[in-house]
């Protein structure tokens, strides 16, 4: 295998490199849409030492027969190694998954960019390997791959009547809110997303979740008050709007509860007064640290559903620390803990996660240079990490690196969906 590298002093060779596979069947595209069977592997640093790879997460529904199994796809990229050296991928324990891209003891294609399919078979974990120059030649990466069985999570989505009084809008509806209400117009009481939209947005966020393991299932009735009625009303400070404090949280959160499942409230706002509306797309309590009131709350203006599976991720308990109120998110900190505070992150793989915070993107609330410098909005690669512009990842880390609070998240919420209380 030659390798043709420029080295001053020392520097690190890198064969081959797996990374997420955005389209179905062009290995060359390196962004698109989330996507259940195109998860992210766990790629940050080189650890752990058994795998000096990435992980890789596919998720397996054992209702659905063997050979109906979707498959599960992730690029193999050529870094320090040149096109025409022929490689092969083996498992080294059978029975976990089938590689089903390339063929049986197939060769992999003489391009930079490969597309390698895999099904899965039963839940466990073992390494996809890649060999030089035969089926059985020298192993010269790998990638863990786990696989695991999905966990079913009860979803009961509440659509409640807040009172209080009348708040008017004084700003213009957010461009692409699903159901905006109009600038000059005092915000209704109730959510005005539809039955439909809820379902869907439920539905999207298993696509983020599906690979660890987690299924959503969304009652059939959806719990929407009746003007007049009793049930389903609750009486706040302004009407239609929720504020983000514990207080409100809770008593929105008592709103025709059922236990042992994630209760979802639908609300127009979350905000304290019209002065801070349509910036919090959601909110959650961890199901593991407020066990009588944990909620999640979408806020009508959203369209995201990574705005809800982001949530999900918080009442799941992330970040795993929940006695370090010092990390909310994988990209900020707060000094008095709670909600979204100055920057601490903000490198690409921190925005491929799922719990990167959705607000402070590059690069229009970063004050890069004074005087601006002009790069600073020419980089493609912070617009753009592999979803879309100006769009988050669905990443959960998978791996322990260094007893940071935001590894093992996939671990954290598959331990939290199978428990709550």
């Amino acid at each position: 295998m030659a390798i043709v590298k420029t080295v001053h002093k020392w520097e690190r060779v890198v064969p081959v490199r797996f990374a997420r596979a955005p389209h179905p069947t062009d290995p060359t595209i390196n962004s698109g849409t989330y996507d259940q069977n195109a998860p992210e592997p766990d790629d940050r640093g080189f650890l752990p030492h058994t795998t000096g790879g990435a992980v890789f997460p596919i998720g397996i529904d054992t209702a659905v027969a063997a050979d109906a199994q979707p498959e599960t796809r992730v690029r193999l990229i050529r870094m320090d190694m040149e096109n025409t050296g022929q490689l092969f991928l083996t498992a080294e324990r059978p029975g976990i998954f089938d590689i089903t891209l390339p063929a049986a003891n197939a060769v992999m294609p003489s391009t930079k960019e490969m597309m390698v399919k895999l099904r899965a078979i039963a839940g466990g974990t073992t390494n996809l390997q890649v060999r030089f120059g035969s089926i059985a030649g020298p192993i010269i990466h790998q990638m863990q791959v786990v696989v695991n069985r999905l966990i079913p999570v009860r979803v009961v989505a509440h659509v409640p009547i807040i009172n209080g009084a009348v708040v008017i809008n004084p700003l213009p509806p957010p461009a692409g809110a699903p159901f905006p209400t109009a600038q000059g117009t005092a915000f209704p009481p109730q959510a005005l997303r539809n039955d439909a939209s809820i379902r869907q947005m439920i539905s999207d966020a298993n696509i983020i979740f599906f690979p660890y393991g987690i299924k959503f299932n969304l009652d059939a009735v959806i719990d929407r008050a009746v003007p007049g009625a009793l049930t389903g009303t609750i009486n706040l400070p302004n009407q239609g709007m929720v504020a983000p404090d514990n207080p409100q949280f809770r008593a929105v959160a008592a709103v025709n509860r059922v236990p042992r499942a994630i209760n979802a409230y639908f609300v127009p706002q979350i905000s304290a007064s019209a002065a801070t509306i349509n910036r919090t797309a959601g909110m959650a309590l961890s199901a593991r640290t407020v066990r009588d009131r944990y909620a999640l709350f979408i806020a009508d203006w959203t369209t995201s559903f990574q705005s809800i599976a982001h949530e999900i991720g918080h009442l799941f308990n992330l970040p795993n620390d929940p006695t370090n109120r010092m990390t909310q998110h994988v990209n900020t900190r707060s000094d008095i803990g709670g909600g979204t505070g100055r920057p601490v992150r903000f490198d690409t793989i921190s925005r491929r996660r799922l719990m990167w915070a959705f607000t402070d993107f590059f690069p229009a609330s970063v004050p890069a240079h004074t005087p601006p410098n002009p790069r600073d909005h020419d980089l493609a690669l912070r617009d753009d990490v592999g979803y879309g512009i100006d769009t988050p990842g669905g990443m959960l880390s998978v791996k322990a690196l260094n007893n940071d609070p935001t590894d093992k998240e996939m671990a954290e919420v598959q331990r939290t969906a199978g428990a709550l209380p």
